[in-house]
């Protein structure tokens, strides 16, 4: 939910093979692609290798990059998960997403593809690609050192490899044992009904008055009823913990296995791949799984006049 994901690489250094190997072609945005919608190849004579190539224009820079902002700040407004396919080498690449960061409640990613590439073999990887996807290896070698200067990324965002994209987007479940009581306030619980708020409690709100009261606690997290609540609102469209020793989810509609599958299970934690699915899926109306895979509270299962008292 809420995702950036930056790949950070130099020509040559797995970022297409990336994608693909984890299936996130539709989730992405690049800019290589952008610039052949604005213009055809073009070619370039290589001096040294008496070759012609024919490759991605370059003049058409400065449109690509407004409109690599434009995707994805809407994508961003809409609450969508973003991954990004380009260089990213420079740390003023990655600063240059954080006012959205901050705008849209995100979470940023640096997916680095650098980190255990060397120059040689992005050199040698580059001879071998496909004919437009070619650069000059001045390029390739001027992008590794300024990373070698610079590996690490923004205090604000999170770095990870390769390996750990799929951990990256999942949800892992939050530990409520430290807590005497959990309560859930449905949206029609009335004003002298609403629970004393205690720091040894936890409480989950579907109710305007009592997040309007009681919100900004550490220990109140609202719940979104609508989709509007959800992607404008910025509140939660569930929330996966654990109490008790037991694992819940709570929302406002039952929410499909097919939306938490696979349920990791480590240790007694589990984590749930919820990571591609835009925040407003999760308030959609489905039927019903036979069996669920956690047990779910639903708001729209609940009496929305009482307090629920989950222990």
């Amino acid at each position: 939910m809420r995702k950036l994901f930056l790949l950070r690489g130099a020509p040559g250094s797995g970022k297409s093979s990336f994608i693909a190997r984890h299936h996130l072609t539709p989730y992405a945005i690049s800019r290589d692609q952008i610039r052949l919608l604005l213009a055809d190849l073009t070619v370039y004579y290589q001096e040294d290798a008496d070759v012609l190539h024919q490759v991605i224009p370059r003049h058409v820079t400065v449109r690509t990059e407004q409109m690599v902002d434009h995707l994805v700040e809407h994508k961003m407004e809409h609450g969508e998960t973003v991954i990004v396919d380009g260089t990213h080498i420079v740390p003023s690449a990655i600063e240059h997403f954080k006012p959205w960061v901050d705008k849209y409640h995100y979470e940023c990613f640096v997916v680095d593809l650098m980190q255990h590439n060397t120059l040689e073999n992005l050199l040698k990887r580059n001879q071998t690609r496909m004919h437009y996807d070619w650069v000059k290896p001045e390029v390739v070698k001027q992008m590794y050192h300024a990373y070698e200067a610079h590996p690490e990324v923004p205090s604000w965002a999170h770095k990870i490899v390769p390996t750990q994209m799929d951990h990256a987007l999942s949800q892992k479940e939050s530990n409520l044992d430290r807590y005497s009581h959990v309560i859930a306030v449905p949206d029609k619980v009335s004003e002298e009904d609403f629970p004393h708020v205690h720091i040894s409690n936890f409480y989950f709100s579907f109710n305007e008055k009592f997040t309007e009261k009681y919100g900004t606690y550490r220990n109140v997290v609202s719940i979104a009823k609508t989709e509007d609540e959800a992607v404008k609102q910025f509140k939660l469209p569930y929330f996966v913990f654990k109490f008790h020793h037991k694992h819940f989810l709570i929302s406002a509609y039952p929410i499909r296995n097919e939306m938490l599958d696979p349920i990791r299970k480590v240790k007694g934690v589990w984590t749930y791949s919820t990571g591609l699915y835009n925040v407003a899926d999760f308030i959609k109306e489905f039927p019903e799984n036979p069996k669920q895979h956690v047990h779910q509270f639903n708001l729209s299962k609940l009496d929305a006049t009482r307090l629920l008292h989950i222990w």
